[in-house]
């Protein structure tokens, strides 16, 4: 029960930082930069945290469900303050969010959703890496501890996700989903 509970708090404290994001975008824009990217270290640390807290609780927690909206809220946040403060053209993050959402919505799929949310992390790294480097750095060595202690998770994940989109290229919108893609493969 106690670990459902944090897992439910992590959860919580992402979305929270994610409109924290936004707001300090709208409000401080470039200035707030440091303490933006110092907020979205804290917010993956904590979308590192509450799956091993969420699986512990040997059940389905109350926002389990909700953990890859939140994400992406978190991802989509990022962009926003990046747009919001100045690092990136507005018709450019307009015009990368519309194709986006037209993309996600033909294919409703959350490989497909990836696919357009890993650009935006690698665009936000790279900035951060240019005007933090030091916080940069920190989390990225977390990212990589994280995904080595957690390699079979992670190895698996990937190739579900990368075997999802050869599904969607040869089948398009037609591509089976999870439950038809178990009963297809051996």
């Amino acid at each position: 029960m106690i670990f459902a509970l944090l897992a439910d708090a992590l959860t919580i404290i992402r979305f929270s930082i994610a409109l924290v994001i936004v707001y300090l975008g709208v409000v401080e824009g470039a200035t707030a930069f440091p303490h933006v990217v110092m907020l979205v270290v804290l917010a993956w640390v904590t979308d590192g945290l509450d799956g091993p807290l969420a699986r512990r609780a040997k059940g389905r927690t109350r926002l389990g469900r909700f953990d890859f909206l939140i994400d992406v809220a978190l991802t989509w946040a990022s962009f926003a303050y990046l747009t919001l403060a100045g690092f990136i053209p507005w018709p450019l993050a307009l015009l990368y969010t519309l194709i986006t959402m037209v993309v996600v919505a033909y294919f409703q799929r959350k490989s497909v959703m990836i696919v357009f949310m890993r650009p935006i992390d690698l665009t936000s790294s790279l900035i951060a890496l240019r005007y933090a480097p030091e916080i940069t750095l920190l989390f990225l060595a977390w990212l990589v501890g994280l995904g080595l202690i957690r390699w079979r998770r992670t190895k698996a994940r990937i190739r579900a996700w990368v075997y999802d989109l050869y599904l969607i290229i040869r089948y398009g919108q037609s591509a089976p989903h999870k439950a038809e893609q178990r009963k297809r493969t051996p």
